[in-house]
């Protein structure tokens, strides 16, 4: 599940539907003829944005469980003829063009981001759009305490900024079209609610099982993240490129 956005169509309450919102304004969805969703989980993103457009869609997954349950709700939702789930690294796109790719939270999982992203950039045609949205590190958070917890946690090898995601889409062939800051959206818990939080997940990674202690690293890993926005060091963006060249 994606992050949650202080959404104004809900009186300002987070929702996950306003990042699909915010998507859909940032792409030209009514001319897409073929997406692909890198890192597409269960595929809630492909299913919303299907359901607002006639494009086809393919996303890509690790996870043969979040494939089975995302089919079951494609299915049911009626759209198994234009949105698919495979099982496959997003490393290696299918072999097709695709007018659009799309990557909500997954290039943090990539041990190496450019390399993911020149990939995916490999099937787009000319002309065709890029949408990344991702935590992305300020230059201050590099070193601390707290990025090194998000990663530990959550498992993620590299953590790229918006300027390291910006020299990738040149070397990739995209030009950067926009830079939308999401930060003032994300609603994490206050200074103090966090410091507590921490105290309970301690006392239980004392009690808990050895074979529960991961989940609750990466509890620890998402309180670090919330601090890290609370003291400014973190942003959450959508960047938009378009491919105009040849990589």
């Amino acid at each position: 599940m994606h992050r949650a956005l202080a959404d104004p169509s809900a009186d300002g309450r987070p929702t996950v539907t306003r990042l699909h919102d915010l998507l859909a304004a940032a792409l030209p969805l009514a001319t897409l003829e073929r997406v692909l969703d890198a890192g597409c989980g269960m595929g809630g993103t492909m299913l919303d944005l299907a359901a607002r457009s006639s494009a086809t869609f393919t996303g890509l997954t690790l996870s043969a469980q979040q494939a089975d349950v995302g089919r079951r709700a494609i299915a049911r939702a009626g759209l198994s003829q234009r949105v698919e789930i495979l099982v496959r690294n997003y490393d290696r796109p299918p072999e097709q063009t695709f007018d659009a790719a799309i990557a909500v939270e997954s290039l943090a999982h990539s041990p190496q981001p450019a390399a993911s992203l020149r990939a995916i950039a490999a099937r787009l045609a000319h002309g065709a759009w890029v949408a990344i949205v991702d935590d992305m590190p300020e230059p201050a958070a590099r070193g601390s305490h707290d990025l090194a917890a998000l990663q530990r946690g959550w498992r993620l090898p590299v953590l790229a900024s918006a300027m390291e995601l910006g020299e990738a889409f040149a070397r990739c062939g995209l030009s950067l079209a926009a830079d939308h800051d999401l930060t003032s959206d994300v609603r994490p818990r206050t200074l103090r609610r966090i410091a507590t939080l921490e105290r309970v997940n301690r006392l239980l990674r004392r009690l808990a099982p050895g074979s529960a202690r991961h989940l609750l690293d990466s509890y620890h890993g998402g309180l670090a993240l919330e601090r890290l926005y609370r003291h400014g060091r973190m942003r959450y963006r959508l960047l938009v490129a378009r491919k105009t060249t040849v990589a």
